[in-house]
């Protein structure tokens, strides 16, 4: 019975190992370290309330963790560590991956997707920049609206068009302009885009922003007039579906083209784009259109499926490195090699001097090599050049110990011992 049980985890354990037709139920190859493959080594601090508990910041810091595994996920990094450490701070390995610029944008983004209208004051005429700016303006326009208002560069071209040019927010000395880190604008650069709009949320009847968190897909796609823009076709939840059809209905106009029926798409406080309103209701899908390459609305689809991240991330990073292989795949694929050479040397030894106890010990070998290499992959374990150095000297001990007992045994057998004292003596 206890043979069979072996048997039985041994297939298992060689079942596990062997990847057959690639990735045929999820069994791929060893996670590998940076060392071994390279790639980029990150270290990110997230920007914690003070006044947060212990376990409110412990459920941000696992919503940030979900969030960005998604995003890596969806990009094909293939095996990444993403890890918390301490309280506040994350781990990111990612191996394989060249380009650190890439990373950081794929990581630090905070994907924030919301819909903006264009604000008006009480005579129903829209808001500017220019007129928070002119005399002695101590409160917003729409006195209703609370939240801060966004000022973007839309005269701009290519990749300046819809950049942030400030944030305005009330504060308790008064109204304030700052940018994305909180800092204060000046006046000079303010008054150079006067003419921009000042944008705020767009809701619901019921007061709801309509954000990204209403979403329920987001697809990359080809689309626009010509057929031939890339664009991310989207989806709202049921409660999406609503509220943004209450917008559409409010902001709709069959001719006026003003931006008073616009509706401002913003990422992260920047504007992707701010198309007019064409129909009173959409019935829970839309568009995002701009001027996107693919990979761009790849991109965007996927921070958009992966939802926003709870907590901003300290930019730049604690620690960035771009780690190259220490080994070259060649010199890794005849380490291996050597490595099994040097094992099959040990068994044949073992057999040859000590005949059947050899054998068994041998047997055993293999066994203790599979199944570590199984729970490696089961866990799974990253493995770095250290820790195959660690696996390889654990084989030898388990010799060196098998070795120790066959002495042992050999000598209580001089000593006039029978077989069953001699292995007790022995183990």
């Amino acid at each position: 019975m206890i043979f069979l049980i072996i048997l039985v985890i041994f297939a298992f354990t060689l079942w596990t190992i062997i990847p057959v037709n690639g990735e045929r139920f999820g069994r791929q190859g060893l996670r590998l370290g940076l060392d071994l493959v390279g790639g980029v080594h990150l270290v990110y601090q997230a920007q914690l309330s003070e006044n947060a508990t212990g376990a409110d910041k412990a459920a941000a810091m696992d919503r940030v963790q979900l969030t960005i595994e998604k995003r890596i996920d969806a990009f094909g990094v293939t095996e990444p560590v993403i890890q918390k450490l301490g309280e506040d701070r994350l781990l990111i390995q990612l191996p394989g991956f060249t380009d650190t610029e890439a990373a950081r944008k794929l990581i630090e983004q905070t994907g924030f997707l919301e819909f903006r209208e264009v604000e008006k004051n009480t005579a129903g005429s829209l808001v500017y920049l220019r007129d928070y700016l002119a005399g002695t303006v101590t409160e917003f326009f729409d006195k209703k609206e609370t939240q801060p208002r966004i000022f973007v560069n839309q005269a701009g071209e290519g990749k300046e068009f819809g950049k942030l040019v400030a944030f305005l927010t009330m504060t308790e000395s008064g109204l304030k302009f700052t940018d994305i880190n909180g800092n204060a604008v000046d006046n000079v650069t303010l008054q150079q885009y006067g003419n921009e709009a000042s944008w705020i949320p767009s809701r619901g009847t019921d007061g709801t922003a309509l954000t990204g968190d209403l979403l329920s897909d987001a697809q990359p796609d080809i689309g626009g007039n010509l057929g031939t823009e890339p664009q991310v076709d989207i989806k709202w939840n049921a409660r999406g579906t609503v509220i943004f059809d209450q917008i559409a209905a409010r902001l709709y106009h069959p001719t006026e083209e003003s931006l008073s029926h616009a509706l401002g798409i913003f990422l992260d406080g920047n504007l992707i784009s701010a198309p007019r309103v064409r129909a009173q209701a959409f019935y829970g899908s839309g568009v995002i259109s701009g001027s996107f390459t693919m990979a761009q609305a790849e991109e965007l689809a996927n921070l958009l499926k992966s939802g926003a991240l709870p907590v901003q991330l300290q930019k730049p990073p604690l620690f960035q490195e771009k780690v190259s292989a220490t080994l070259g795949a060649e010199f890794v694929d005849m380490s291996w090699k050597a490595g099994l050479i040097g094992i099959a040397l040990v068994m044949l030894f073992m057999i040859a001097y000590y005949r059947l106890p050899g054998l068994m010990a041998s047997l055993a070998l293999i066994f203790y090599g599979t199944l570590t290499l199984a729970i490696c992959k089961l866990w799974p374990i990253t493995l770095s050049l250290g820790g195959i150095g660690g696996i390889i000297v654990s084989m030898g001990i388990a010799v060196d110990a098998n070795v120790l007992i066959f002495e042992r045994m050999k000598e209580e057998f001089r000593a006039g011992r029978t077989l069953g004292a001699a292995i007790e003596a022995g183990f």
